[in-house]
């Protein structure tokens, strides 16, 4: 039994070694405080306003905001499992998150962005649902947008832990990142810069973190 466990669950916190228990732990109080400094800078005033012609042409598709939702469960169920399974994964999803936030936070601060959304007026679940979206976020907070980046942040990693179940929320990842611009929370430089944000993160730690350690 005891080399069952430790063959499942063997790369992760309960099998690596108190320093690196401590270091996941310090991690993943890291991931939460630094979430929540979002909602002190979703204010205005905006400086910047990045729309375009291309993004008047992008339709609203209220049931887009399935996935939109979907981003804080995705994150969490991810960071258990990593945790649990693939402890090193964890540690480089979490410092790509981190770093991300702060680069992300750097420009709400310095140059505030915002978003002119639409007046929805259906009234079935979906488009109540992007209303409760609205209500629950100011319009600003925008440029560069954290759904693109963390949500691509975690398919990376889900993409070197397994390939098949990777590619598999890839898709579902890249339905999280169109949804961003689907439901009207942002602009196409929103996402591009997010995505590019999140592909520096990743590549940066899991280089510093899983290539070192899996080498």
């Amino acid at each position: 039994m005891k080399k069952t466990l430790q063959r499942v669950f063997g790369q992760g916190i309960f099998y690596t070694g108190w320093k690196n228990a401590i270091f996941s732990f310090l991690l993943a109080v890291g991931v939460y405080f630094t979430s929540q400094i979002y909602y002190a800078l979703n204010h205005g005033p905006a400086v910047i306003n990045l729309h375009t012609a291309l993004d008047s042409a992008i339709p609203v598709v209220p049931i887009f905001v399935i996935p939109y939702d979907s981003l804080q469960p995705y994150i969490y169920a991810t960071l258990i499992l990593f945790l649990l399974f693939r402890s090193k994964y964890f540690q480089s999803a979490c410092l790509a998150m981190i770093t991300v936030w702060f680069i992300s936070y750097a420009f709400y601060y310095f140059l505030q962005s915002e978003v002119i959304r639409p007046v929805l007026t259906g009234t079935d679940t979906f488009s109540k649902m992007v209303m409760n979206v609205y209500a629950g976020d100011n319009a600003y907070n925008d440029f560069p947008s954290l759904h693109t980046s963390l949500s691509t942040i975690l398919a990376i990693h889900w993409v070197k832990v397994n390939r098949p179940l990777g590619i598999v929320l890839s898709i579902w990842t890249a339905l999280i990142v169109a949804s961003t611009l689907l439901v009207k929370q942002h602009y196409i430089a929103d996402m591009i810069f997010g995505l590019a944000l999140a592909f520096a993160a990743a590549l940066l730690y899991t280089r510093m973190l899983i290539r070192k350690t899996e080498s």
